[in-house]
């Protein structure tokens, strides 16, 4: 097959993704195949979770936290900002709802810059129990969530347990693109990094530690300035000899009316922190987009069919690749015409890893944030005031 060198090098490094892939996949199969005992004992926890404004589905979200099988006991605290947060009504009544198990807390003060840390240095202070659990508003979990927690926290090595996430509930574009991503790129190369690679992994959706552990490295005061806060806390748990380690079971990030700026902010924000993180391994991150790779190698050699036909396979291996992932990590598929977008979130994806370089900028939770070296953060601006400096032309 004659074919340029640049178009064969592209190939290879296509070639060599596709590779790196199938062995993140097997390690994500090693994860949700493990076999968590029993805890010996079943400790009460505390189970925070910061909200900020009206997540899809968020009542069922609630209430999947109230469902647990876990004969230990634990309460739910619910975190909003103030009382003008548009998640503020629903989780007063949720909270009305089930008194014996959830209550509402407030923001007291703003003592960092991350504004759901903030929320957590709240709820913490208002948690009545030993064990603490956090999971964002827009995650869903199993019922077992508590149990295995509980048994991964039993090792007094282990500093804190999380959970890998799968999207579900894909409608609009960009939560499809999202979704997409995710269970393709996220599960299996999180997976790929403990199993594979032995490096401790904190998700930061959804995690556990034992309150005696978050108070030795400084509570999440630590890590109230910082928009990597999962990652300060892996740094500062391994400076302190204690380990992180994945549950078996996977949480639900629930997204189904997202706009395409959606996937834009989110995963520029994502690839920005990987920068400041993560260098020598963001940088290695586009051999792992094998679309856009064959993409490049077929207009190498624009005329050869047999580039093309090779991009096709590649593109093929993609779709196929994506929907054992998801088949995998969230017990289901995707639907036929949402796969034909897998193409379309690889290009916005390379893009997005091209803006991630070079943003300095991001606007999370109502606030327009300033991030500077390894995500520190300075003082934020709320949109509020932003729009208001727009409308002044200033």
């Amino acid at each position: 097959m004659q074919l340029p060198t640049a178009t064969w090098i592209l190939f290879g490094f296509a070639a060599f993704g596709m590779a790196a892939k199938l062995l993140g996949l097997f390690c994500l199969w090693v994860i949700l195949r493990r076999k968590l005992p029993e805890p010996k004992s079943y400790p009460p926890f505390s189970i925070l979770k910061p909200l900020c404004g009206l997540d899809d589905e968020l009542l069922q979200n609630l209430t999947s936290h109230v469902e647990l099988d876990y004969p230990g006991g634990y309460e739910v605290l619910l975190g909003v900002r103030s009382e003008q947060d548009l998640a503020y009504p629903i989780a007063r009544d949720f909270a009305a709802a089930h008194p014996h198990q959830v209550r509402l807390v407030l923001q007291q003060g703003e003592p960092g810059h991350n504004p759901k840390v903030n929320q957590l240095i709240s709820l913490a202070r208002e948690a009545r129990h030993p064990l603490l659990a956090t999971t964002d508003s827009n995650v869903r979990v199993g019922r077992r969530f508590l149990r295995e927690h509980a048994a991964m926290l039993e090792d007094p090595k282990v500093g804190v347990s999380s959970n890998l996430f799968a999207g579900v509930g894909e409608q609009r574009l960009g939560a499809i693109l999202d979704n997409l991503l995710i269970a393709s790129f996220v599960c299996p190369n999180l997976a790929g990094g403990e199993v594979a690679l032995g490096i401790d992994q904190i998700m930061g959706k959804s995690l556990a530690m034992r309150r005696e552990v978050l108070e030795e490295i400084g509570g999440w005061h630590a890590v109230k300035d910082v928009l990597a806060e999962d990652a300060l806390l892996a740094k500062l748990l391994r400076e302190r000899k204690y380990r992180a380690k994945l549950c078996s079971s996977m949480v639900h990030n629930v997204q189904t009316t997202q706009p395409l700026s959606h996937y834009w902010g989110r995963h520029t924000r994502w690839l920005m922190i990987r920068f400041r993180v993560f260098l020598g391994g963001v940088v290695l991150e586009p051999i792992l987009n094998t679309t856009v790779l064959a993409l490049a190698g077929a207009l190498v050699a624009f005329a050869s069919p047999a580039a093309w036909a090779l991009l096709g396979a590649a593109v093929a291996f993609e779709v196929a690749f994506t929907q054992v992932c998801a088949l995998l990590a969230r017990g289901h598929g995707f639907k036929p015409h949402h796969l034909l977008l897998v193409p379309l979130r690889d290009l916005l994806f390379a893009c997005a890893w091209l803006r991630g370089a070079t943003m300095r900028w991001v606007t999370w939770r109502g606030n327009r944030l300033h991030v500077l070296a390894r995500t520190r953060l300075a003082a934020p601006v709320a949109l509020s005031r932003v729009k208001k400096m727009q409308r002044l032309g200033r």
